[in-house]
């Protein structure tokens, strides 16, 4: 199949060797998203706005036109956003444990 929404990614991740998800970004000015890893590499690809963000313990000023990599297993955040954030996100294959969403760890609570 060629062309598949994300939920059916999600239920048969068959579809995809190479994603187990993949979205659109719309955040608001004045939303964060706290430090998170994951079971897989992720993607952000930026088509508008600008805003801060942390991977890796390292922060960066994004913009449209920039990739936010960050490896499996690595914490990354959304710290503010200056601009409305609009763009796309993609996750690699589950590896590891195989958990699917943002995982924190224990001391993060």
């Amino acid at each position: 199949m060629p062309v598949f929404t994300p939920q059916e990614l999600r239920d048969n991740p068959d579809l995809s060797p190479q994603l187990s998800a993949y979205g659109v970004m719309n955040l608001e000015r004045g939303q964060t998203i706290r430090p998170h890893f994951h079971d897989c590499d992720e993607w952000w690809i930026i088509t508008d706005g600008h805003a801060l963000v942390t991977s890796e313990g390292v922060e960066y000023e994004i913009t449209e036109g920039h990739c936010v990599y960050t490896p499996m297993g690595e914490e990354h955040g959304l710290i503010e956003i200056y601009r409305d954030l609009r763009g796309v996100w993609f996750e690699g294959v589950l590896q590891g444990k195989k958990r699917r969403g943002h995982l924190h760890h224990p001391e993060d609570d």
